[in-house]
């Protein structure tokens, strides 16, 4: 198999790479798209070690609220007060953590979902290395007002110029820099563990979200999913102690190391050892469940865990039937937490927590490995409605059997990152089963939640999504697919769907389980929807991700489960979208088990405001998705950064 390469032009990234490459060798033609990809993608991203702006990029004059400011004259009118300190630091949990993440490492919820990816502030030669200033002017004018050249209209920081005032954003600034700086400080003599010193770690480090008292309710919990635990109870989800039991000094202080993943929890490893145990020691004062155990003398039960046996055949089998009797009930038949239980227990509109998809096993609280999904059923979660797997009931072999099914839920086709659409001869299938669709590339796209104006979606239920593309010279084809737990019941007027089972009873819970009648479906406000986005041009500046601009249109297609079909869009912004007469765009769609797949087509050529496919050539992509059952419409749903469609010639 063979790819035929571009010409290179003289100037572009073609010419760039043209001693690098061999004409007609697949390799080489994989190469330069994927280094091409690299290069456009993350060129100017601090987390990728490229540094930011130079001061000769730096603008000497420009325009804050409406009026000019001069570079040169921004100066932070805060000295080190502990109290601006604090104050900016309420701030920061509110509008930075969820991309820079609490530590200000770019690892916040939405750390890995935009590209280029939030800056690292811990880096040295990210703003460490400049004055206040320069970050000042990056808060207030946002990914969108760097230079051109830095490609503005990739970048998800937001302009905070009208959301902040000049004072919130110094106090945000001061900081920044304070606590970013101390991941460079020298290490000074270890003080012994003490509660003391517990304390002062907790208030400077904890309680933005944890809050001054450990109930949960510090400044960021309006902007956590789940919420930040409350210490106060003794309820700790990761343990290796039995349900309902406290966790050891250990459980502790490694939930303290490695995190929550998933979570706004991030792990502190780089605290000094000595800090951790004292937030131990302190964490344990904020609960009487501790001091009742020392009081009355108790002593931990730990789990213990064995090695994992080998996967076999008849351990599969097993543990799928064990499986769907006993997890699909909240998990669904494939894992995706759609099972019907779901909708007795969990209020998606709230900061409930639901079924974990098994399916992604990188949004595992504890971790992924056997042992670990081994170690989550026999202790539970406690808060949540994860029960513990009895030993009374279940014995090791079945535990296993079920931990090696869970171990086979997760997709295993690998992604890439440039979306590569193949070219095939004659039609393109509709059949989701089909070898063209079987034999396609996928590539797994991350989605983030729109942050830059109201409604926000702080808290978007679909994460990720997985892509597949074709072409036959006429046409070209997508190929998407996305998790959702809760379908739209509007959809089954259009199409057959499969949604997961109740499951059979096992027998230890008959007598306990009351006949329930069956819940009637949920219709939601708004409906299921997606909208792939395109520039209307592929000759002039790429338009902002966020649905472009007045000069920089975008085409776009959406399918919603209100109509089943999709409808053609150009948009000159978030709220500025009209819908074209007439679509061209063909839709096939369907729902199984909590995922919704969908085939979209339409001709290369298109319309006046549409695309135009080449082949040959990078063409942006990009994607919304909307929720409808956790109240998603408008400017209230999932966002991708822009990705490279190509087409082989």
């Amino acid at each position: 198999m063979q790819c035929t390469q571009v010409p290179p032009k003289e100037g572009s990234w073609d010419a760039s790479l043209k001693l690098l490459t061999k004409p007609s060798t697949l390799f080489w033609s994989a190469f330069r798209i994927s280094f091409f990809y690299i290069l456009t993608t993350f060129q100017f991203s601090p987390a990728w070690g490229f540094t930011p702006p130079p001061s000769e990029d730096v603008p000497k004059i420009f325009l804050l609220k409406g009026k000019e400011t001069a570079f040169k004259n921004l100066t932070n009118p805060f000295k080190k007060d502990p109290k601006i300190i604090k104050e900016g630091g309420v701030l920061y949990t509110k509008h930075c953590f969820l991309c820079h993440g609490d530590l200000l490492d770019g690892n916040g919820l939405f750390g890995k979902s935009f590209f280029p990816p939030p800056a690292n502030f811990t880096r040295l030669d990210s703003i460490l290395s400049r004055p206040q200033g320069y970050t000042f002017w990056r808060i207030m004018k946002g990914g969108q007002g760097l230079p051109e050249k830095y490609e503005p209209w990739n970048s998800a920081m937001p302009a905070w110029e009208k959301t902040l005032s000049k004072k919130d954003v110094w106090k945000i600034i001061s900081y920044i820099y304070k606590t970013a700086g101390q991941w460079h400080a020298k290490p000074g003599k270890q003080k012994p563990p003490s509660l003391e010193q517990g304390k002062q770690v907790y208030l400077e480090k904890c309680a933005y979200c944890h809050g001054e008292e450990g109930k949960g309710d510090g400044p960021s919990a309006d902007y956590s999913m789940p919420q930040p635990r409350n210490l106060t109870k003794g309820h700790i989800k990761i343990r290796s102690t039995p349900f309902g039991k406290i966790p050891t000094d250990e459980d502790l202080f490694n939930t303290i190391t490695n995190g929550m993943r998933g979570t706004t929890m991030p792990g502190w490893k780089h605290l000094p050892e000595n800090n951790r145990k004292s937030l131990v020691i302190y964490i344990k004062s904020l609960s009487k469940k501790f001091k009742k155990f020392i009081k009355r003398g108790k002593t931990h039960k730990i789990i213990k865990i064995g090695e994992p046996p080998a996967l076999s055949p008849k351990s599969l089998t097993q543990g799928k039937e064990l499986f769907l009797a006993n997890c699909s009930g909240c998990h669904g038949v494939e894992g995706r937490g759609d099972g019907v239980t779901t909708q007795r227990i969990i209020d998606y509109s709230s900061s409930a927590i639901w079924p974990r998809n098994l399916s992604q096993p990188w949004t595992f609280r504890r971790g992924s490995s056997r042992k670990d999904i081994y170690k989550t059923l026999r202790t539970g979660f406690s808060t949540t409605a994860m029960p513990k797997f009895s030993p009374r009931i279940f014995n090791d072999e079945q535990i296993w059997d079920i931990v090696n099914f869970v171990s086979t839920l997760p997709s295993r086709i690998k992604t890439e990152s440039l979306i590569h659409a193949k070219k095939v001869e004659g039609p393109i299938s509709e059949d989701f089963n089909a070898p063209t669709w079987k034999d396609a590339q996928a590539s797994f796209i991350p989605l983030g939640g729109q942050l830059q104006k109201r409604p926000k979606s702080y808290f978007p239920i679909v994460r990720n999504l997985t892509i597949r593309a074709a072409h036959n010279g006429k046409e070209v084809a997508l190929y998407i697919h996305w998790d959702d737990p809760s379908l739209d019941p509007t959809l089954k007027k259009y199409t057959e769907v499969e949604q997961s089972p109740t499951p059979p009873l096992p027998e230890y819970l008959k007598e306990q389980e009351p006949n329930k009648p069956p819940l009637e479906p949920i219709i939601p406000e708004y409906p299921d929807a997606i909208a792939i986005q395109f520039p209307v041009s592929l000759d002039s500046q790429k338009p902002y991700f966020l649905n472009g601009d007045a000069n920089h249109p975008v085409n776009l297609w959406k399918w919603t489960t209100k109509t089943n079909k999709a409808i053609e869009m150009n948009a000159k912004g978030l709220e500025n979208w009209t819908t074209q007469k007439e679509s061209a765009v063909h839709s096939k769609a369907n729902f199984k088990f909590g995922r919704y797949s969908l085939i979209l087509k339409r001709s290369l050529k298109g319309g006046d405001k549409d695309i135009k496919f080449n082949t040959g050539r990078p063409i942006p992509i990009a994607f919304n998705v909307w929720d409808g059952y956790h109240d998603e419409t408008g400017n209230k749903k999932s966002i991708s950064s822009w990705f490279t469609l190509w087409l082989d010639e």
